[in-house]
């Protein structure tokens, strides 16, 4: 288990070279000071990204087979993360964050849907903050 890295993975990485390719800014790696420690948080969007391993988290399409050794306790382990995942998606959920999860096989093979997907949350995250009033709506529908 020792070869198994927490930080700064080959996905992540991805991941963080796909968000600068993008150019998007606002954004921090592995932040330890959310539930879950999110992969990418952009904390003034509340926005919180993960990418969970096909394996370690059971990929319902990816179905890698567990090791031939203590089957049991695999699959217990990969139950468990995956629970674990459930959970930090309501803590983040409850404290106003969307959260966004990929499996490791899109952030591979699917980049360009990877990258419409999370356009598309900063974009909504982005109008949500944006400030707007009843009177500046009815002034913009005036001058319509």
């Amino acid at each position: 288990m020792q070869a198994v890295k927490s930080k700064a993975t080959r996905i992540e990485r991805r991941l963080w070279a796909m968000l600068a390719g993008m150019g998007e800014r606002g954004w921090r790696k592995n932040a330890a000071d959310l539930p879950g420690a999110p992969d990418v948080a952009f904390d003034a969007l509340q926005i919180a990204v993960f990418v969970d391993g096909c394996f370690w988290h059971g990929c319902p399409l990816c179905k890698r087979p567990l090791p031939q050794t203590r089957r049991d306790y695999w699959q217990g382990k990969i139950e468990r993360n995956i629970a674990r995942a459930k959970r930090y998606n309501q803590q983040l959920q409850q404290m106003g964050w969307k959260v966004a999860r990929f499996w490791e096989h899109e952030i591979l093979r699917q980049p360009q849907s990877v990258r419409r997907r999370l356009r598309a949350i900063i974009r909504q995250r982005r109008r949500m903050a944006e400030p707007t009033s009843i009177a500046q709506t009815a002034l913009e529908r005036l001058d319509e």
